[in-house]
């Protein structure tokens, strides 16, 4: 295909969407952020998945005058900082027609609406349009969701997604170092550009197919693209759900088929929504629930980008894995999970054990805490012994002009104490396929690897509509060797650190949401290098170890 043809292919369905977007009944209601003042777009898709939506249908079984309703639950969860939006629950439920009960049900419903959109798509629930006691603004693009046919119910959707960057040197890759990442010297701006689509059909309550799209262009640029930056209109997701069994004893789906994985916080496992592309799996999963208690199981084969062709599975590529998850416990949001990922191509095999603990105190004390240990074989046959673990605390101060939310965390991960054998299968810590923007720096200058992360969070809710984060981080090496970018590659295989002082790294980001589905981020960064930077043999020749990022990021959902 020819580039004009691509290039007015690409403005046609951008011209599309935008317009199916954009025309709307009602725009007087826009998208409030939650108590904590850290709405999850902002740190991109800081949501959890959870098990697929079946609807319901809802029929008054009274002579009362007030319409049926229906109530959703799980639509936050008590720990602010990370913010999962679960899945909404619909369960026709009905009462009297008491004003405070009309209230109640009407609250319920727009959190219905708040939380439609989830972290992967094929987890939407778009339930609440069908609930009589929503009084909520109105889509043209909601006209397309939940239409019964003669074939079943049907859902069609997608996103529209444009980011500008402006990178100052930290760019491309430092000539005189064998891998290239962190300060290079170089600078570069450009634009990104990403089209989602997706198909949402259930001809059977016990049967369900799912397909997106995905197309992501990078445009501007002086140095090439990332390897997370540009796909040429690709399958993202399809996949079929047969429902087992959903009786007393709990609920049981099958999904066979290419589907995005996202699990808890997103450390180890996540589709990666800051990335232009995202990241997706191809394999076999049964996700059970039954209450409070979740358990996820799945074998599945990692699907590279291949920007130019088409993205296939990688058979020397096998993630597979179990996560439990028990909620409301005396101690908050349990999770824990078995992960295994055999790399063939670089030639080693990593266990991870691990859990996980959120949730709150009586005093209003938050906490978040995650570790896992791997074990394995290193790519060079030895026994591969690493870990990580992460410990946050915090609370949310009530003011009367702001509510912060303040979080104080450590991040640790282990690092390969003998630089001869530096690399990807080496025996530091592998952090497998994370949302590694949110948490180490929105610069993406390391990865969880070798790595000490001393950090302060602090997100507040401006008004309504505008929601402001700062986060702060000081990065230090394990072992005086090297450290790690996001794709877990070495810094530097030829020249050993001299210093384990990597730098400070300060984030800015505001949130602004217009209406309920189009948003804007703005976002500035500053690294300031540390003495690790000083070797001329690691640092860019202009001897300048500071770095900007500048971004402006505009979504809008349909």
């Amino acid at each position: 295909m020819s580039r004009r043809k691509t290039q007015h292919r690409r403005l046609l369905l951008a011209a599309l969407s935008m317009a199916i977007a954009g025309f709307q009944a009602s725009d007087g209601h826009a998208q409030g952020i939650d108590e904590s003042g850290l709405e999850t777009v902002i740190v991109q898709t800081s949501m959890t998945e959870s098990q697929p939506y079946v609807a319901e249908s809802v029929v008054p079984s009274s002579a009362s005058d007030q319409p049926a309703a229906a109530t959703y639950e799980g639509t936050t969860q008590s720990y602010p900082v990370e913010m999962p939006v679960q899945e909404s629950s619909y369960v026709p439920s009905y009462s009297g027609p008491s004003q405070a009960a009309i209230a109640k049900k009407k609250k319920a419903a727009m959190a219905g609406f708040k939380g439609a959109y989830q972290g992967v798509y094929f987890n939407n629930n778009f339930a609440y349009l069908d609930d009589p006691y929503y009084d909520g603004p109105r889509f043209f693009s909601d006209n397309f969701k939940n239409m019964k046919t003669p074939l079943g119910t049907l859902s069609l959707g997608g996103e529209t997604r444009y980011r500008f960057h402006d990178e100052s040197n930290f760019r491309g890759k430092l000539a005189t170092a064998a891998n290239g990442g962190g300060i290079t010297g170089n600078h570069d701006d450009f634009w990104l550009s990403r089209q989602r689509v997706y198909a949402d059909w259930r001809p059977l309550d016990c049967l369900r197919v799912y397909g997106e799209v995905l197309e992501a262009k990078s445009f501007g640029e002086t140095f090439a693209p990332r390897g997370i930056e540009e796909n040429d209109f690709d399958i993202q997701n399809l996949f079929v759900d047969a429902l087992l069994f959903d009786n007393d004893y709990g609920k049981l789906t099958a999904r066979v088929g290419r589907q995005e994985l996202l699990f808890g916080a997103q450390r180890t496992v996540s589709p990666l929504d800051w990335a232009n592309t995202r990241r997706t799996f191809e394999g076999v999963r049964g996700l059970y629930s039954y209450g409070d208690t979740s358990v996820d199981a799945f074998w599945t084969e990692f699907v590279p980008v291949d920007a130019d062709g088409t993205d296939k599975a990688d058979s020397n590529q096998q993630f597979y894995g179990a996560y439990l998850t028990e909620k409301n416990t005396s101690l908050g949001q349990v999770e824990a999970y078995y992960l295994g990922f055999d790399n063939d191509t670089v030639g080693f095999s990593d266990n991870n054990i691990g859990g996980r603990l959120s949730g709150s105190t009586s005093n209003k004390m938050l906490y978040d805490v995650e570790g896992a240990y791997q074990f394995g074989e290193n790519a060079d046959g030895s026994d591969h012994s690493a870990g990580f673990f992460t410990v946050g605390l915090g609370r949310k101060i009530e003011t009367k002009s702001l509510s912060p939310t303040v979080m104080f965390y450590y991040d640790y991960a282990s690092g390969e104490d003998d630089f001869a054998d530096v690399g990807r299968g080496d025996n530091g810590y592998d952090h497998l396929f994370p949302l590694a923007h949110k948490y180490n720096g929105f610069m993406d200058l390391f990865g969880r690897r070798n790595l000490h992360d001393f950090n302060i969070l602090t997100t507040a809710p401006i008004n309504e509509k505008v929601s402001f984060l700062v986060w702060y981080h000081y990065f230090r090496m394990v072992e005086d060797t090297t450290p790690y970018n996001v794709g877990m590659a070495p810094y530097d295989t030829t020249t050993a650190a001299q210093s384990k002082d990597l730098g400070h790294e300060i984030d800015f980001l505001m949130n602004v949401n217009f209406t309920a589905r189009h948003n804007v981020v703005l976002g500035y960064s500053h690294f300031a290098g540390g003495s690790y930077y000083d070797d001329p043999a690691i640092g860019p020749a202009n001897e300048n170890n500071d770095a900007d990022f500048f971004y402006a990021q505009f979504t809008t959902r349909y």
